[in-house]
């Protein structure tokens, strides 16, 4: 993790492979094996061009597509002219962007990656469903790795770590076993599957590979206020859909007795240090961007998380598997106890620290995503 400030602000870098090997792996005794995400799973370059630069050919459109999207860019354009505000903001977002990028090339040496290497990984997550696992709950309070095995895939299980494979919508039922030890969480994690277009075009062509969407009623039905307590923190993803944003500020954090302390932006950059895609200004197409939203208690001090208020930015080279989001813990715990009890809802994968909970817990740890090797050999 690299804190840097430009312009006033703070931007943190999160290196999200680093992160997680560090964290999976540095209180593992010498004798045992240590497990490390695949280096491939971040070969992540810019949109619309392969690792060399060149330029993707795209297929072209069909008359519905062009008619569609004509639709889509009319409907665009009159929201614009209602929105000069957030257009004003992505202007100014755009300028400290380029202040940001260029700061962090001279700290940080990216590299190029050799040809073709990431279109040779297999995709083996997309494999895996919700239908691959029972209802199960599990916990490795060890500190060396447990391997699991579902059908013919092994699955490994982190050191620290409880996890519930479950649907989130029952997490009330779960409240007895949640809240038993504690009394709530320092911090919660929640990446929601909002409804967005890359998950319709998923369900259409997969009905198994894309989880349930859930709208803002559904979610504000979750009992958070059970989970919480005068000093969490709850850090929540978002699209940059402007009407799900709203939803979160007005209807969810009040009904969660929550407040706002920080709205951030998550900059997608690839493996040479630029930029997914260009930032547009306009708002009309899809952003190399997502909203990171950052809550505490309704009667948490007024000057508690202070010191959240001035970041802005983080960054970091996304994972090519959708909604892989980097680990916030190595930077939150700045304003956590020191062996903070967490919990993420929605989970894709296990971390030390956490209990994990939704349909896909363990789908990112699969084996086949990992490199294993002895402590003492690295």
């Amino acid at each position: 993790m690299y804190k840097f400030k430009i312009r006033n602000k703070t931007a943190i870098y999160l290196d999200h492979r680093e992160l997680i090997n560090n964290m999976y792996n540095k209180n593992i005794a010498e004798a045992e094996k240590i497990c490390e995400l695949q280096k491939e799973l971040f070969h992540f370059h810019e949109r619309g061009k392969d690792i060399d630069g060149h330029s993707v050919t795209q297929k072209p459109k069909t008359e519905a597509k062009n008619v569609q999207q004509a639709n889509d860019q009319t409907n665009a354009r009159k929201r614009k002219s209602k929105n000069i505000k957030a257009i004003t903001e992505l202007t100014h977002f755009q300028a400290v962007t380029e202040d940001i990028l260029q700061h962090l090339r001279q700290y940080k040496q990216f590299q190029l990656i050799e040809k073709h290497t990431d279109n040779s990984f297999p995709r083996y997550w997309e494999e895996i469903t919700a239908e691959d696992f029972p209802i199960f709950n599990g916990a490795n309070n060890t500190t060396a790795f447990q391997d699991c095995k579902f059908g013919a895939l092994s699955y490994i299980i982190p050191p620290q770590c409880k996890f519930f494979n479950c649907q989130v919508e029952e997490l009330t039922k779960l409240l007895p076993q949640l809240t038993a030890n504690s009394g709530g969480y320092d911090l919660i994690v929640l990446d929601p599957p909002w409804r967005n277009k890359y998950i319709r075009r998923l369900k259409r062509a997969r009905q198994e590979l894309a989880y349930k969407m859930l709208n803002t009623e559904q979610l504000s039905q979750m009992p958070m206020q059970h989970l919480v307590h005068k000093l969490s923190i709850v850090a929540i993803w978002c699209t940059n859909s402007s009407e799900l944003q709203r939803a979160i500020v007005e209807e969810l954090l009040p009904k969660w007795n929550l407040r706002l302390l920080q709205k951030l932006y998550w900059l997608k950059i690839n493996t040479n240090g630029k930029l997914i895609g260009p930032i547009d200004t306009s708002g009309m197409k899809k952003q190399p961007f997502e909203m990171l939203y950052i809550a505490c208690h309704l009667e948490s001090e007024p000057d508690f998380g202070a010191v959240l208020q001035n970041v802005t930015t983080i960054l970091s080279v996304p994972s090519i598997v959708h909604s892989h989001k980097p680990p916030l813990l190595p930077w939150l715990k700045e304003v956590l106890p020191e062996n903070p009890n967490c919990l993420e809802i929605f989970a894709r994968y296990l971390q030390p620290q956490f209990t994990s909970i939704g349909l896909e817990v363990l789908k990112l740890m699969d084996e086949r995503l990992y490199t294993k090797c002895s402590k003492s050999v690295v």
